[in-house]
């Protein structure tokens, strides 16, 4: 009889970053008053994952938090979901290669979080691209500094949902630091973004599972490389969107 193989690792972490991306809100309720079954599919997803990683301390307590979803119509059961999620995201971080490997935050670990995204923002090399609809002055305060000098910075926010302190905050930088650190910033369409992203020299990309602003401030956050194709279409796309988009600093 031929040895069951386990799952590689680089193919198990793209797997876990992918239900990471896609976590759906525990507590949305269909038409019928229960759980929705998209909500639903996506637990199974990561039950068929916690399987073919062998985890069985998570299987067992993934099954119980499942119970609880469907019992209590979505109104508890979420949380201990979401932490099984991180903690298999863990476990295949630990098992996958350095170069696939993303970064996993605590939440509250702010000086974690901050050594998360500025190991990003210092690999690159020419160019950076960061896309957050929710974007406020903590990235130009907090953040930007990590860059490589001549680094272009290039951020793009959602005129929705930005916050008002972000473009004083740039004005700020591009006073002091003018063509040595050249920075703009754009404002796209009204609700046009969803990701969060850091593309970095139009090549590589990351995807982070908050807004910067409130990276593991309050709950457990992480940075996830994505995959080459993926991360083409995403370079192509947020290209796109900010050769449209309106420049406000």
């Amino acid at each position: 009889m031929a040895r069951f193989q386990p799952m590689d690792p680089t193919e198990a972490l793209h797997r876990v970053k992918a239900l990471v991306q896609t976590e759906p809100d525990f507590r949305a309720i269909g038409s019928d008053s229960q759980v929705r079954p998209e909500t639903l599919q996506w637990v199974g997803q990561l039950a068929a994952l916690i399987d073919a990683m062998k985890l069985i301390k998570e299987g067992v307590e993934l099954g119980v938090a499942e119970g609880k979803l469907v019992s209590s119509q979505g109104s508890a059961g979420g949380a201990q979901i979401r932490a099984v999620l991180y903690k298999v995201l863990g476990h295949a971080e630990l098992k996958a290669p350095t170069a696939a490997q993303g970064a996993f935050v605590a939440a509250g670990e702010q000086v974690d979080a901050y050594g998360a995204i500025a190991k990003i923002l210092d690999s690159a090399q020419a160019r950076l691209l960061i896309v957050d609809p929710y974007l406020d002055a903590t990235l130009v305060t907090d953040f930007l500094a990590a860059a490589k000098g001549a680094v272009v910075l290039h951020v793009l926010a959602d005129e929705g949902t930005v916050k008002d302190t972000l473009v004083p905050a740039a004005e700020r930088w591009i006073a002091q630091f003018g063509s040595d650190r050249p920075l703009e910033v754009r404002l796209a369409a009204k609700r046009t973004l969803h990701d969060r992203l850091i593309v970095v020299d139009d090549k590589e990309v990351w995807s982070l599972t908050q807004s910067i602003k409130d990276f593991a401030k309050r709950s457990h956050a992480a940075a996830l490389k994505v995959d080459d194709e993926t991360g083409a279409l995403k370079v192509a796309a947020y290209c796109d969107a900010w050769d449209t988009a309106t420049q406000v600093a």
